[in-house]
């Protein structure tokens, strides 16, 4: 484990952990395996004051190789509670209890400790658990570091270097912590990407789904990795695979695909009806938690530049605290938007513009959209787009995007 001083404080998640501090909940950090939420934990429990009681249990030591079971875990932690000091517990990767729930309601109801978790699984907080914990936990979902994040993580462990050629190290190997804690090669990080999706498909699919059918499980994940930027459906895997002649049937498509997401190496992005104002569910696209994992699993291939792009945008918002949909208006496709409470942004994302149609197609279909929300082209290199338009279109560099403190304000 990394000494306190060592880690760098991910201000994006503990502004939103915080708040929750002591009220009673259970607070839940759920993310991809790797994405820092040990580290997170453990820079929220070094802020705390020096005279509290701090119960920390990682069921990834070796010593709890073997799943314990819920008694286990009240009996651990009431062995270590502190009648005279107030008390904090933190459980990583608490799935690897069963019926955890049962041990973290009990301490809930009881008010012995401040309790935070983390987990790997998003299914860790499926309607089954919710409503055994009667509603009394807070979700914090994590993501790997944003772009801004591996800019600080480069600084602090390897010295300054220029920006822009961090962006492309970025777009290449993604932004797990420890290939920014390292600087490992290329080669390296994406064969580093490749393990922490085995891990992911062995712990969190395989163990508790009980899939036998790995190759195929793998064969959809690539499937979804190499469509960014595509409306994809279950139907339309299917229809693929069994044209490649894989022995595979709808029901099994669909289940795979609710495992990858809950193992959190795809995320879905539904389709939104700027004008109806609601979802449409049938329609949708997926994009990798992080860049790399398509990478690692298919080879980085420069013609899909325009798929990274929207890639990258998509988990900015989402780390941002975003519901992120993509926009259809009329026949017209805008490629997020993006809400947070009251506020809402819109934004188109393009390699380039090097013809009279893709510029009308980027601007003209958001000045389709009468209204007064923030409205963004993102490009790599906006060159003479670059700018406020009359009709207050905001044109930006992906690096200027990635890099701005707020998008409700214009630049």
């Amino acid at each position: 484990m990394h000494s306190g001083n060592d880690l760098i404080e991910r201000e994006r998640y503990l502004s939103v952990l915080r708040p929750f501090r002591g009220n009673g909940n259970a607070k839940v950090v759920t993310g991809i395996r790797r994405c820092g939420k040990s580290s997170l934990l453990e820079t929220f429990a070094n802020s705390l004051p020096g005279d509290m009681n701090i119960i920390s249990i990682s069921m990834e030591h070796s010593e709890n190789a073997e799943k314990r079971p819920w008694k286990w875990l009240l009996d651990k932690v009431n062995d270590k509670l502190d009648p005279a000091r107030e008390n904090v517990l933190i459980i990583d990767e608490v799935q690897g209890v069963s019926e955890w729930e049962i041990a973290v309601r009990d301490l809930i109801a009881k008010r012995k400790c401040d309790i935070y978790l983390t987990g790997s699984n998003s299914d860790l907080l499926s309607s089954e658990y919710s409503t055994y914990l009667g509603g009394r936990y807070n979700d914090i979902r994590m993501l790997p570091l944003s772009f801004s994040e591996c800019v600080e993580f480069h600084e602090r462990y390897h010295g300054r270097a220029d920006r822009n050629e961090l962006l492309q190290r970025f777009i290449v190997v993604g932004g797990f912590p420890i290939l920014w804690r390292y600087n490992h090669d290329i080669n390296s990080s994406l064969r580093t990407v490749s393990t922490l999706v085995d891990s992911s498909v062995n712990n969190d699919i395989l163990n508790r789904y009980g899939v036998n059918n790995v190759e195929l499980l793998k064969r959809i994940l690539r499937t979804v990795v190499s469509t960014l930027g595509s409306f994809v459906s279950a139907i339309n895997i299917f229809n693929t695979l069994k044209t490649a002649g894989a022995p595979v049937s709808k029901d099994t498509v669909y289940d795979y695909l609710g495992h990858l997401e809950a193992a959190n190496l795809i995320i879905k992005a539904e389709a939104y009806d700027i004008r109806g104002r609601e979802a449409l569910r049938s329609m949708y696209k997926y994009y990798p938690t992080d860049l790399a994992i398509k990478h690692a699993l298919i080879g980085y291939r420069t013609e899909d530049a325009p798929g990274h792009m929207e890639s990258i945008v998509f988990t900015e918002l989402l780390g941002r605290g975003y519901d992120v949909h993509v926009g259809r208006i009329g026949d017209k496709e805008i490629d997020f938007v993006a809400d947070k409470w009251n506020e809402r942004i819109y934004v188109q994302v393009c390699e380039e513009i090097s013809k009279d149609s893709t510029f009308k197609r980027e601007f003209g279909n958001l000045e389709n959209i009468k209204d007064n929300h923030p409205k963004y082209v993102v490009m790599m290199n906006p060159g003479m787009y670059k700018g406020v338009t009359s009709n207050g279109i905001i044109c930006c560099s992906l690096r200027e995007f990635l890099e701005m403190k707020s998008y409700s304000v214009p630049l």
